[in-house]
């Protein structure tokens, strides 16, 4: 897994390969949609509380050291953290054992979403990376008791909105100004990752010289939830926030690609977010 590629918040760990996946998108603009992953590995886990793992690499480029900040590990009934207090920073697990995420000590705070009421963990890490978990009761206590706190702080959250996938009605984080470079897709429920899962099918079954493997599946379910993919009777329309494509599953002469002026895909996003169909007219 690399730095710079995608999260959706259920990576398993243990990435090493940084092989591109190919076959997804298959032009220019591969790298910004695709992201990297192992392909001899699971790309969804079984658990909805799985994190980034990019996020875990890039704590260690980021993270805020601090040797006056030093914890210990800590277990509750679904969660174990592990501190690294040389990066600064907690390695979040849930009771099967998967990786949640990266987040730095500094970052332990609930932000509060003022619409609906949910709270969310984050993590931001430089330009390159955020992790995003949705936090519930018992993770708000773990985090307070291996930092020696009565509660966590609660702050409004700011510079994040929460948006849904119109479709599968599948929730996902996006950093404000960055809407053509995805945010995290948070599976909050097991109803969320069957609906994910489907998607990921769909997507197998029906675009086969495209899509080779489960892997690639999984990667543009993720993109298409987060508004970066869509898809048409014959292939997939790919967009980011410095042009967007079409890769034909019959016929690649039908392959086409758009270059972006300044702004553009703020204007698209926001067509297509409110005109579901539109991607289709245009």
């Amino acid at each position: 897994m690399s730095i710079n590629g995608i999260s959706t918040g259920y990576y398993q760990t243990g990435y090493t390969n940084t092989n591109t996946v190919k076959g997804a998108v298959g032009n220019s603009f591969a790298d910004t949609f695709t992201g990297k992953a192992d392909a001899n590995s699971s790309y969804i886990k079984t658990s909805y509380k799985t994190g980034s793992v990019e996020a875990y690499f890039a704590s260690y480029t980021y993270g805020i050291r601090d040797e006056k900040q030093t914890y210990e590990t800590y277990q509750s009934d679904n969660y174990k953290i592990v501190p690294d207090n040389e990066a600064g920073c907690f390695d979040i697990y849930n009771k099967q054992g998967e990786h949640l995420g990266a987040f730095s000590y500094s970052d332990i705070v609930i932000r509060q979403d003022s619409v609906t009421g949910k709270q969310f963990l984050i993590s931001e890490h430089g330009t390159m990376s955020y992790d995003a978990l949705v936090l519930d009761d018992e993770l708000k206590t773990a985090l307070a008791n291996v930092m020696g706190k009565d509660e966590l702080e609660t702050e409004e959250l700011k510079g994040f909105t929460l948006q849904t996938h119109h479709e599968t009605g599948i929730q996902y984080l996006l950093r404000e100004g960055e809407e053509g470079r995805g945010g995290k897709v948070l599976l909050q429920s097991e109803e969320d990752i069957a609906k994910y899962v489907a998607l990921a099918e769909t997507y197998f079954n029906k675009y086969p010289n495209l899509i080779k493997d489960k892997n690639a599946a999984y990667i543009w379910a993720d993109l298409e939830i987060k508004g970066l993919a869509k898809r048409a009777e014959q292939g997939l329309i790919s967009m980011g926030y410095d042009g967007m494509s079409y890769n034909d599953n019959l016929d690649y002469r039908n392959n086409w690609s758009v270059v972006f002026g300044k702004g553009t895909y703020n204007a698209i996003f926001d067509y297509i977010r409110n005109n579901p169909a539109g991607i289709f007219e245009m």
